[in-house]
């Protein structure tokens, strides 16, 4: 067989070339050589004809078979023509979902390890500071002048020296003494006004802070007697005279130094040779240890540490924000709501009346330091999460 449009010649099994894909005709070369020469005349094409046969290329044949070639030539193949390729906008997208392998997982429970310790230590460096804060002078001077002592409720039952007059617990300091004061002519308003006017309040405010201090360092406070409170006594009896309208009589004064003789064993009971044999020494020193500043910044720095295991951990800054910003938020939530249950005073209500009014005046002058820790958390917490978000979208960005 011959190409009669390339003159190249195939073995009879060939029906079209190979070349030009033109169908292919019996070989006769007598007449194939005269028949060309006839239409080469016929057309006025002056060209060459090799006179010389061409040689099929049969290696070439042979691998085309081999290989199950098949040129697919229009009008000449019972095949019909393959469908055009798909452009990249009919092609349908693939979904590869990922599975969480096990190095994920162990991420993951490692980073909430990390976040659940920095959570307490935030919670225990705000426990410190709270305790820290109740102790310190300068609270100590507004919580004695928030107290009102008159309006405190009377602890024990006291029978008077030289009456059968009963006070009971439920009866108020003011109430107390008014009872006691019985005959001087002295009212409840003179009473107050005698308290509020005398030095017994800069003694109560000593006394608290010379305690304060005793809890954070050890430092024994100048012990409460029955006699310095007769000092106090004395030091205002002219401001007693003065609301009565009469100087007080020896008599009466003796009569006051009587019952403040009968408040000895309490004054034992709240000395610090009394507290620390009711409380375990080990009390006092993991309190005082708890309070301490060094320890409060060693608990704040640790939960600053806590960052770097979790960066440590994702190897990803964002991961990390979000994760410490997590637990730093929730830290501030909690400190803000301590706060708000100790001014509403929920964990005191089985409490008794005396031992509310003192927590209440406590928590009023520190629940505004611990609402700006709390707040102070939160607002940290937010702007992590926030600088972790930022750059997680900056991420999606550069993505695309």
């Amino acid at each position: 067989m011959i190409c009669p449009n390339c003159g190249k010649e195939y073995n009879d099994r060939m029906t079209c070339c190979i070349s030009c894909g033109a169908d292919l005709v019996p070989y006769d070369p007598a007449s194939w050589h005269d028949d060309a020469r006839q239409e080469d005349a016929r057309q006025g094409d002056v060209r060459q004809t090799n006179t010389e046969p061409v040689i099929p290329d049969i290696r070439e044949a042979n691998e085309t078979e081999k290989a199950g070639f098949i040129r697919v030539i229009e009008g000449h193949s019972e095949y019909p023509p393959l469908p055009a390729p798909k452009t990249a906008a009919e092609e349908i997208p693939l979904t590869v979902q990922k599975n969480t392998s096990g190095a994920e997982v162990l991420k993951n429970i490692g980073s909430l390890a990390a976040a659940i310790v920095m959570l307490a230590l935030i919670l225990l460096a705000s426990a410190s500071a709270a305790v820290r804060l109740v102790t310190d002078s300068e609270k100590i001077s507004r919580f004695a002048d928030k107290l009102d002592v008159m309006n405190l409720p009377a602890e024990n039952p006291v029978t008077l020296s030289d009456s059968s007059v009963s006070i009971s617990p439920d009866t108020t300091v003011q109430e107390a003494v008014y009872m006691m004061s019985l005959g001087t002519g002295l009212t409840k308003e003179d009473i107050r006004h005698i308290y509020e006017s005398s030095t017994a309040e800069d003694f109560l405010a000593s006394q608290l802070k010379g305690y304060a201090e005793f809890i954070r360092s050890g430092e024994l406070p100048e012990k409460l007697t029955s006699e310095k409170l007769k000092e106090v006594f004395s030091e205002n009896i002219s401001l007693i005279s003065s609301a009565i309208g009469k100087p007080l009589s020896q008599h009466d004064i003796d009569l006051a130094f009587a019952e403040l003789d009968r408040t000895a064993p309490v004054l034992e009971a709240i000395s610090p040779s009394g507290i620390e044999s009711s409380l375990d020494g080990w009390t006092l020193t993991v309190l005082r240890l708890f309070c301490s500043l060094p320890f409060m910044l060693s608990e704040a720095a640790a939960a600053a540490g806590m960052l770097i295991i979790l960066r440590a951990i994702n190897r990803d800054t964002g991961k990390t924000l979000i994760w410490g910003g997590g637990a730093v938020l929730t830290g501030g939530v909690i400190v803000l709501t301590a706060a708000f249950l100790a001014s509403a005073q929920v964990f005191l209500s089985g409490q008794d009346r005396f031992v509310r009014s003192i927590a209440k005046c406590a928590a009023d002058v520190i629940t505004p330091d611990m609402y700006r820790i709390g707040g102070a958390l939160s607002v940290l917490g937010i702007v992590m999460l926030v600088w972790a978000w930022t750059l997680a979208g900056k991420g999606q960005k550069n993505d695309h």
